[in-house]
């Protein structure tokens, strides 16, 4: 529905150009021109701001094209990225969250990377996501999956620490968990009533 229609109640009257001899009263032709010409200063800033606005975005940009085979970093929004890895603090996470080689090219401007099987994301990113990898590292390090919906996720195998924090307007308690395989370096704070719930066998 158009703006128009919502605060008045009908449907906006269809603009026709006005030409000077559609009328011979003086005032109304006056009116008329004055209307064609508030239109074109309109349509000329509204024009001029909209490639203001293409033109800064533009700047923010770089063309990018990538082969199958390629390494790419791949770029996560913080909402996404927990389905991958948890990490304590995201604000002080790295940007690009992992490396991963080009498996196909969809389209023009989507590409489908190899990711390992137990990541709950769809492998196919926009390429404003990805960066080229101009030297592969000689070991690749992904992080491991610690998300408890995961049915990839490790068994909790110690509680290291414990604390009260505030979740709504309750008190939870969250400890800080161990995870079989894998050190105590990648060990995360899980809540505890969560992490009962997904493990019932654990006993902490």
């Amino acid at each position: 529905m158009h703006p128009y229609e919502v605060l008045y109640g009908q449907k906006p009257h269809i603009h026709l150009s006005y030409s000077s001899r559609d009328t011979y009263v003086e005032m109304v032709d006056r009116s008329l021109k004055a209307r064609e010409v508030i239109i074109q200063l309109l349509k000329f800033h509204l024009s001029r701001a909209q490639q203001r606005m293409k033109d800064t975005a533009k700047q923010h940009r770089s063309e990018r094209s990538f082969e199958v085979g390629d390494w790419v970093y791949l770029k996560l929004q913080p909402y996404r990225e927990i389905s991958v890895a948890t990490r304590p603090f995201n604000k002080l996470a790295a940007k690009h969250h992992a490396l991963y080689p080009i498996a196909a090219k969809i389209g023009s401007v989507a590409y489908k990377l190899l990711m390992l099987v137990d990541v709950l994301i769809h492998p196919t990113f926009h390429v404003s996501q990805l960066k080229r990898c101009h030297k592969i590292p000689n070991i690749i390090n992904h992080p491991p999956i610690l998300y408890l919906s995961s049915p990839y996720c490790p068994q909790p195998e110690s509680i290291l620490e414990r604390t009260l924090v505030k979740r709504g307007n309750k008190v939870v308690c969250q400890a800080k968990i161990k995870w079989i395989g894998l050190d105590a370096d990648y060990a995360t704070w899980e809540c505890l009533q969560d992490l009962q719930r997904r493990f019932p066998s654990f006993n902490p």
